[in-house]
């Protein structure tokens, strides 16, 4: 083991399990094993020479720049390398005595990014059915909650403007009568309708199954009162049964916490004042 010398080591890493490039003290390609040039689908002779500001390509680039983690994707090639170690060597070895040479050792972690995609995808689904209603993806009850206790501390410390309308369906006259499929395609076609209407700065949301809750930051109550008369002509537009339909509104005052401004909308749900 005493006669290996760096000349010998770059022999027994031609064509190493880990990636190798060699970079000379001003950061160019010096050497590259095989077994990368492989990986990336280059010839080594069109490497060699290159910097950080002579190449073309990003993921080469990074590389060059010790990114941690490098994503190598063209077309159908998807693969990820992960920097593992670092080191300096003294030139005289490699007959350049004046100068210095950086190692950077890479290894494929394409398998281990491919798990962590597909868990981080899994984890936003879940989140996702966790905080939001299974039928029309909107903000279920808990998050509506939070998002109102958002809103109202918003204005709260800034006094700005916030109204917010009830909106009920009252499947209980109906549902005998109903199946469950179609009453779903109703909440549906009613959940894309609003969303059709809000602003970009707007929410919309469920207290429950069938009570939506819109939420109108910078909005007036008279503003609130328009926007729910469009909202009734477009429901019996699409042939919607309005009569089943309740709305209630409520601009948030001074004082006021979630509980004060959803009470107050409640207490105005008529089905009868936009008719």
């Amino acid at each position: 083991m005493s006669d290996i010398n760096t000349l010998l080591c770059i022999k027994l890493l031609e064509n190493s399990t880990s990636f190798v490039i060699l970079l000379d003290q001003n950061q160019t390609i010096f050497w590259i094993n095989q077994s990368f040039c492989h990986f990336l689908k280059m010839e080594r002779k069109n490497l060699i020479g290159l910097s950080e500001d002579t190449v073309n390509e990003d993921c080469l680039k990074q590389i060059i720049s010790k990114t941690i983690r490098v994503n190598l994707t063209s077309g159908m090639f998807n693969k990820w390398i992960e920097l593992g170690d670092v080191m300096t060597i003294n030139g005289s070895e490699l007959g350049y005595p004046e100068q210095k040479f950086t190692v950077h050792y890479y290894n494929d972690v394409s398998k281990l990014a491919a798990a962590e995609k597909q868990h981080q995808q899994l984890e936003n689904t879940l989140v996702h059915k966790l905080t939001h209603d299974s039928v029309t993806s909107m903000l279920n009850h808990q998050n509506m909650v939070q998002t109102l206790n958002s809103e109202v501390s918003r204005s709260r410390r800034y006094n700005n403007p916030l109204s917010m309308i009830l909106m009920t369906i009252d499947y209980q006259s109906c549902s005998d009568s109903m199946a469950q499929e179609k009453i779903e395609q109703i909440r549906l076609m009613i959940s894309q309708l609003l969303k059709d209407q809000m602003r970009w700065a707007d929410i919309v949301g469920h207290l429950n199954e069938f009570d939506f809750v819109l939420l109108l930051p910078e909005t007036v109550y008279e503003s609130a009162e328009v926007l729910i008369k469009k909202i009734n002509e477009r429901i019996q537009n699409a042939a919607l049964d309005s009569r089943h339909i309740s709305y209630g509104i409520s601009q948030w005052q001074k004082g006021d916490d979630v509980k004060l401004f959803l009470d107050r909308a409640a207490k105005q749900l008529s089905s009868q004042s936009f008719n």
